[in-house]
């Protein structure tokens, strides 16, 4: 009887602890935009992709920026938006149309409490860039969509494995306790 019960008890804590919320385990971010170098008057778009929100969490877009006079290490930061939301799922988009040297800066999204943050992408506007061509790169630009789509594919996977690995397990469990009540 003592094993049945340490076998119920497994059973149990198995679907206790299985995520009940489509997979959210917990927040997550992020940032599609690359790292630019525009000249004073374009225009750039960042977008802010939040999933497994709560409803206490708080979705941000910062911007770290430098102070005037000071080096690069001395940075002020600044919430360009905070939004908060009843669904899980929250895209902030922002979009600048003619850039000055006021919007160069680290922009970075991140949720409040501070349960996850992006990476930072920056953006430095010049006064007197000139338009000549950028020189090649040695390493190809991963386009920040093809990165998104590869991460929730992955995401994906990962869910599906481990949903399979407890629907085995519970199984197996059932299984056992089958053949030991027969033997019985």
């Amino acid at each position: 009887m003592r094993r049945q019960s340490h076998m119920l008890l497994l059973l149990v804590s198995l679907l206790y602890l299985s995520p009940a919320e489509g997979g959210c385990s917990r927040a997550i971010v992020i940032i599609s935009g690359d790292d630019r170098l525009l000249s004073s008057g374009e225009g750039f778009n960042l977008s802010c992709e939040f999933s497994c929100l709560r409803a206490h969490h708080v979705a941000q877009l910062w911007r770290s920026a430098p102070q005037e006079g000071d080096t690069i290490s001395a940075k002020e930061s600044m919430s360009l938006v905070n939004m908060s939301s009843a669904l899980p799922d929250v895209i902030l988009v922002l979009r600048i149309r003619s850039a000055t040297p006021a919007h160069s800066g680290d922009y970075s999204c991140m949720t409040q409490p501070p349960d996850t943050i992006s990476p930072k992408v920056s953006i430095l506007i010049a006064d007197n860039l000139t338009t000549s061509s950028p020189a090649p790169s040695s390493s190809p630009l991963c386009d920040s969509s093809q990165q998104h789509s590869r991460a929730t594919a992955l995401q994906g996977q990962l869910w599906y494995w481990i949903l399979l690995g407890k629907a085995a397990l519970l199984l197996f469990s059932l299984a056992c306790l089958a053949v030991k009540y027969k033997r019985a």
